[in-house]
């Protein structure tokens, strides 16, 4: 069953993890050993899509979609929300389909950064492998790759890895709070049993 507490637990520990990556070789690192990056990283990408995840199954309760629970993703509860409805719109931006799609033209705009996210967190939880580009002698020492699907590892982003993974954490928390509290509503979040 989906509630706020949910998404927003989600959002609160994934800022956690952020926070913790913010305070490690001062936004470079490639001086912070693997093991100690690799965790934070996992969980931060872990918790930041399960919000998204838990905001699909809190809109399905609302409207009540889909009745099987185990069958609620974001996908299919965009799916069952009509044209025009903004949960579907807003809900598909957060959760985008990337399986062999390229990556979208400004990689920097809000729809290149959802559009990473999920790459990224594919990439650091289900694959484990590193989502960093290292520079030596140029700024920034420490990048995102752009398209982490990319086996030549060649392209990292212009910007600061924490730079960047604070915007991310701020595109999904400020879209979750948008469809909680502007969308659905205070009526609903007065019947969400606690």
């Amino acid at each position: 069953m989906g509630d706020t507490r949910g998404v927003r637990n989600r959002l609160l520990f994934a800022k956690r993890r952020l926070d913790e990556l913010s305070r490690m070789g001062g936004g470079d690192f490639g001086v912070v050993p693997e093991e100690e990056r690799q965790q934070p990283l996992q969980e931060f990408f872990f918790h930041l899509v399960g919000a998204i995840e838990f905001l699909a199954q809190t809109i399905n309760d609302a409207r009540q979609l889909i009745r099987d629970e185990e069958a609620v993703t974001p996908n299919r509860v965009c799916q069952k929300l009509a044209n025009g409805d903004p949960m579907r719109t807003i809900l598909s931006h957060l959760h985008p389909q990337t399986h062999h799609k390229p990556l979208p033209k400004d990689p920097y705009s809000e729809e290149g950064s959802h559009f990473r996210i999920i790459l990224l967190r594919n990439r650091v939880c289900h694959h484990g492998r590193n989502p960093f580009h290292f520079r030596r002698g140029s700024e920034p020492p420490c990048s995102l790759f752009l398209d982490p699907r990319d086996r030549q590892e060649k392209e990292g982003s212009c910007k600061p890895a924490t730079e960047e993974l604070t915007l991310f954490w701020q595109l999904v928390n400020d879209k979750c709070e948008h469809i909680l509290y502007d969308i659905l509503g205070q009526s609903y979040l007065d019947n969400v049993s606690v």
